[in-house]
């Protein structure tokens, strides 16, 4: 073999494995902070997933006349969505973006993370600050989450417009978005919402036209690959510690929920 035929293909095979580790690296907390995303109109937060041509934002973040939203990056670009599935009790919503995002998209996790866990929160990407290391004290039930017998009570110190944004595990995969409470320390669980997004990527416009899971499906945190479409769900409730009942409709007071907070201060529903 020639010295440039052998230098060609060690070349080639360099290149090769070049890509092949940028590819394969795993993500870190400045992926986090680029996947995360401004919501306008408005003033939440959201997240890019799985696919890169979907977000995960707060329901509570969207009005129902708001079908379509910009959503800006860390770098000033900006992307128009459609929201193509609004969960209002469990407060979750999916975007389709117009064009793949320009950002290395986040996993959702599967199952619900277990008390104890760390996680990471970055905050809104046009806020400066670190990403705080958080912990999830409990999983409980929470008034202004009807439909979710396990809500994520952490420790994170949000602040209003916090809504919608990410909590992350130590795996950089998303666990949980910013729903409210005191300090916004209440998350709403996206375990399972990863099915749901292959499904509207698998199905196009067409399946996101369908009616969305129905409301006992969407109440489970979790779920076994493909459950979500053959109706096959399993919780995982019981197993990390969280009740499964309901919580009481009397604590509703003049439409505003009010809950315990993991400090035990009383927790005021959600915000933006």
């Amino acid at each position: 073999m020639g010295w440039r035929t052998w230098l060609g293909a060690g070349l080639g095979a360099a290149l090769l494995t070049a890509c092949q580790t940028e590819e394969e690296s795993p993500l870190d907390l400045d992926d986090v902070a680029a996947a995360t995303v401004t919501l306008e109109p408005g003033h939440c937060a959201g997240v890019v997933v799985e696919d890169g041509r979907h977000a995960l934002t707060a329901a509570h973040c969207l009005r129902t006349e708001d079908r379509r939203v910009h959503l800006s990056f860390l770098d000033g670009r900006r992307l128009g969505a459609s929201a193509v599935h609004v969960d209002r009790g469990r407060d979750v919503a999916i975007l389709r973006l117009d064009a793949p995002a320009p950002v290395r998209p986040l996993e959702v996790a599967q199952a619900l993370p277990t008390p104890g866990a760390p996680l990471v929160f970055a905050g809104r990407n046009d806020r400066p600050g670190e990403p705080q290391e958080a912990l999830l004290e409990r999983l409980g039930p929470c008034p202004s989450l009807p439909e979710v017998p396990a809500a994520l009570f952490t420790t994170i110190r949000g602040k209003p417009g916090d809504s919608g944004a990410p909590l992350v595990d130590a795996r950089m995969r998303v666990v949980g978005l910013v729903h409210g409470g005191a300090a916004c320390r209440i998350a709403a669980p996206t375990a399972g919402l990863g099915e749901v997004v292959a499904q509207l990527s698998r199905g196009g416009p067409a399946l996101a036209r369908k009616a969305p899971p129905s409301r006992r499906q969407a109440a489970l945190p979790s779920a076994d690959p493909g459950a979500i479409a053959s109706g096959r769900l399993r919780s995982e409730v019981e197993a990390n510690g969280a009740t499964s009942r309901p919580p009481d409709p009397r604590r509703r007071h003049h439409g505003r929920q009010e809950g315990q907070g993991p400090t035990g201060r009383a927790a005021q529903g959600h915000w933006r």
